[in-house]
């Protein structure tokens, strides 16, 4: 990280909370389940957080919900609970706020190999702006054991994470002290992050398992310098359908609090694609290839649900109707990944999975910030995310600073 990091904590922090930092609102959301590329839309987790200046709301447990399709596999993304502690604690005595995350560390997850990198660009010197605190026999914090044994319904070893001037914290749990050491720092960083919805973005670009963990969090990440789904620089809606006659037609979906996209990690936004022209063909052609530059194996990192009769998320197709889109056959395609998914709309199924592929593709680019480089390598892209408002048309210089 660069000297004083994005935040800088010995200044305080920047920004704060705002609609735009959450999923559409305050509702609640869902982590991924503890499921994997082959399972990733099923299943409740802890609810989105929300809380005055540097607060949280402890995480809410639901049922868990029937699979779409597949069978659960092993989770990719961290374990992280929102717990609460009194006004009687020690933390909150030094002016803490009284909610904070905690996360689990599990060995083979990337995100907490990224932990200190993460945590060094919001801070800078993690050895001199950060103080971790370890617990493990619950010596200084008993107050904080018990919240975790009320959050996990098992004892843990753990280590507090804080940032002079922050008024941050974040709870590292593990039986190691490595473990902690990692998932302590993550936490915190995951804290400091929710505090500013424009370093979360730039984190999240830079480390795509910060993002996949934000967004199984309950945040809606921007794309970082780019807009968000559906509008320009400006902040103006765009239309429900936006193209022209001889390009593919697209549209902006926003799903429910409650959808099955949302309660699997998904963002409640992705964007939809109409494969019903043959005439337009060649805008598909290409699917596969721009999808792959994005995605290591499309085979594995990215999961199909095909849906042709809206039976089995049905609230994908009311989107689609509410968005304009004309009534047809849909399949789902999702990066758990990234953290983001999108549909194609045609009457067979191949030609809704490569429009479901550029859907997700242009999603993905999106939020990584790569839309421009995708739309340099093919033409036929940069016309179809031109008509969508989403870069400039091939003759027209891009403006500076952004769209």
């Amino acid at each position: 990280g660069g000297k004083g990091g994005m935040m800088g904590c010995k200044g305080g922090m920047m920004g704060g909370w705002g609609p735009e930092a959450m999923w559409g609102g305050w509702g609640p959301e869902a982590m991924w389940g503890g499921c994997g590329p082959q399972a990733m839309w099923g299943g409740y987790g802890p609810q989105g957080m929300m809380g005055g200046k540097g607060g949280f709301a402890p995480q809410a447990q639901k049922p868990a919900a029937k699979k779409w399709s597949a069978a659960p596999a092993a989770t990719s993304s961290a374990s992280v609970h929102w717990i609460s502690l009194d006004g009687a604690s020690q933390l909150a005595q030094q002016g803490l706020p009284l909610e904070g995350p905690a996360a689990v560390y599990e060995k083979g997850v990337d995100v907490f190999g990224s932990s200190t990198h993460i945590l060094s660009d919001i801070v800078g010197d993690v050895s001199t702006d950060v103080t971790i605190t370890h617990d493990a026999d619950w010596e200084q914090f008993p107050d904080i054991g018990e919240a975790l044994k009320t959050a996990t319904g098992e004892e843990h070893c753990f280590a507090v994470a804080t940032c002079p001037g922050s008024s941050i914290w974040g709870i590292g749990v593990a039986s190691g002290w490595k473990g902690r050491e990692s998932s302590a720092k993550l936490a915190l960083a995951l804290a400091l992050a929710a505090q500013n919805p424009d370093v979360m973005a730039t984190l999240s670009k830079t480390y795509p398992e910060f993002g996949a963990l934000c967004k199984s969090q309950g945040f809606t990440v921007k794309a970082g310098g780019a807009q968000a789904w559906g509008g320009n620089s400006k902040g103006q809606q765009a239309a429900p359908g936006v193209a022209a006659a001889d390009v593919p037609a697209v549209h902006f979906l926003t799903v429910g609090a409650d959808s099955k996209p949302v309660l699997a990690g998904l963002p409640a936004e992705a964007p939809a694609i109409e494969h019903t022209n043959k005439q337009l063909k060649e805008f598909f052609s290409n699917a596969h290839n721009i999808l792959s530059e994005l995605v290591e194996d499309v085979s594995t990192a990215v999961t199909f649900e095909d849906d042709p009769d809206w039976k089995v998320v049905p609230e994908v197709g009311a989107a689609l109707q509410a968005a304009g889109a004309e009534d047809n056959s849909y399949c789902i395609a999702a990066s758990e990944t990234f953290g983001c998914w999108g549909v194609g709309l045609a009457a067979g199924w191949k030609a809704r999975e490569s429009a479901s592929k550029l859907a997700l593709a242009m999603a993905i680019g999106q939020t990584t910030g790569r839309l421009e480089e995708m739309a340099q390598n093919y033409p036929e892209f940069r016309t179809l995310l031109a008509a969508a408002g989403l870069v400039e048309p091939a003759n027209k210089k891009r403006r500076k600073g952004g769209w």
